[in-house]
């Protein structure tokens, strides 16, 4: 195999975001967004699929997680209430449908790569509202019952807010004399009906704020336009009031655009209005900022077999490991691969603990034409080349590859870690830095370092320098799955 220098590949000739696609090309409204608190990145769900997600970044559109929840229990049914995405890290909690037990609950904690199943976490408490640090948030109301003892929603008596910390499985309750009625997450506050007026309730001081506004059901935001408003409900989205989120004022009432709930996010849209249309057979997720008014559209299904049969595979590999298949069964399933794994696997030497990357000094196998490659990297008018093996351990492998291909701004060359089981089937694929040069020089140029301890868990911390706009970002790759 021709050994090149990368430095001289960076610049000889930004497409290498979409690794994950859904492969139900359907119709819009079978997809769900969930928007994370500080309305940064969206999680894209279909609703059919229940065990599949993918993270895009709300600025740039790109695609920066594909979640694969298959395997962790028998059924694989999971329906996600709130969604939160901090210092690279996906939160991900919601009902836990295994067994199609009422109210059992998941958690998926990447920056802890820990899943917490429904048999690991309390139930019956109603829908998470919010999650505030290591704390799942709850609250319901307790309604008043008439002479036949029948609950009369007409009455509330009272309500609870209640704090779980999954970690050390310990609450907090707070009781509120007023009837809860919604949540707004970018914030962090829950509100509540006191007689005609709404009262705001903070979550992080646990306290209400001295602001309120008059009263309503439910926080929506209309798909067609982006705009957010106080609802009220009857049969439908009834009347509407434009909702400022920031200054919690509300305009006047008025008879809604439209009465079909489908056509609302049920949620607040603060700083981008996200949708879902259809483009031929597949389905783009449209993202315009709502200040500058710019627009992505980003395709997020994909009607190719060849990707489809390989996400397909790549989320069977993964409920086989993940439900502890008999290694047995895997080896004779996976035969054909091995050598071809093997192939690939010997372009990479081991990088030491403690790497930095030196791109003067840096030199990689071009890879691309290996029948392994082929499987693994699906970008178009891309060359792949080995950097090295960050580690390896019982239940991964960890490579460190660099891609290039044209883009608009020049060349880009984009450093990635790819982590295959012991057959070569991917179970992780994270973009870390970039570079980008054109005929004047560098546009950007990251810098990032690999440090491995001895429980081969990985911390990769980078610089992002893009035109002399530095920002630093951390990412931990674990052994485990």
């Amino acid at each position: 195999m021709r050994i090149i220098s990368l430095l001289l590949l960076l610049f000889s000739s930004a497409v290498f975001a979409q690794n994950g696609y859904f492969t139900n090309s359907s119709y819009p409204r079978n997809y769900k967004i969930y928007l994370n608190k500080s309305e940064t990145h969206g999680l894209v769900w279909y609703y059919q699929s229940s065990y599949y997600g993918l993270v895009y970044d709300l600025q740039t559109g790109e695609q920066v997680k594909e979640i694969i929840l298959a395997g962790y229990t028998t059924n694989s049914s999971f329906e996600p209430h709130v969604f939160d995405y901090k210092e690279d890290n996906v939160i991900l909690v919601g009902w836990d449908n295994e067994d199609l037990k009422p109210e059992h609950y998941f958690i998926w904690d990447e920056a802890s790569n820990k899943f917490y199943t429904g048999k690991e976490l309390p139930s019956q408490h109603g829908k998470i509202q919010d999650i505030i640090g290591d704390e799942l948030v709850y609250a319901f109301t307790i309604y008043q019952k008439d002479g036949k003892g029948r609950l009369n929603l007409k009455k509330p008596s009272h309500s609870f807010v209640q704090f779980y910390n999954w970690k050390t499985k310990k609450w907090r309750e707070f009781k509120q004399p007023y009837e809860f009625k919604e949540n707004l997450t970018s914030r962090s506050l829950l509100l509540f009906e006191d007689g005609n007026k709404m009262k705001y309730f903070d979550l992080k001081t646990t306290q209400f704020l001295a602001q309120t506004t008059t009263t309503f059901d439910v926080v929506v935001s209309n798909y067609a336009d982006g705009i957010t408003y106080a609802a009220k409900y009857d049969k439908g989205i009834d009347k509407v009031a434009l909702f400022d989120i920031n200054k919690l004022t509300l305009g006047s009432f008025k008879k809604a655009p439209t009465h079909n709930n489908l056509d609302y996010y049920w949620g607040e849209m603060v700083n981008y209005h996200v949708k879902f249309e259809q483009n031929n057979t597949d389905i783009d997720l449209v993202i315009t900022d709502k200040l500058s008014k710019a627009t992505k559209k980003v395709t997020i299904t994909t009607t190719d077999k060849e990707k489809a049969d390989l996400i397909k595979a790549r989320i069977a590999t993964l409920k086989e490991i993940r439900q502890n298949k008999i290694k047995g069964d895997l080896d004779k399933k996976y035969a054909s691969q091995k050598p071809d794994f093997v192939e690939f696997e010997a372009n990479f030497e081991p990088l030491p603990k403690t790497f930095t990357y030196d791109y003067k000094n840096a030199r990689g196998r071009d890879i691309t034409n290996l029948k392994l490659s082929r499987k693994l990297f699906l970008t178009p008018n891309t060359t792949v080349f080995s950097v090295g093996k960050v580690f390896e351990c019982q239940e991964s492998k960890v490579f460190l590859v660099m891609l290039r291909g044209p883009q608009a701004e020049g060349t880009e060359s984009v450093y990635a870690i790819l982590k295959t089981d012991h057959y070569g089937n991917r179970l992780q694929y994270q973009i870390i830095a970039r570079a980008i040069r054109n005929h004047v020089g560098y546009l950007q140029m990251d810098e990032f370092s690999i440090s491995t301890n001895s429980n081969n868990n990985s911390v990769i911390k980078v610089k992002e320098n893009y035109m002399g706009e530095e920002k630093s970002k951390e990412y931990k790759i674990y052994c485990l799955n």
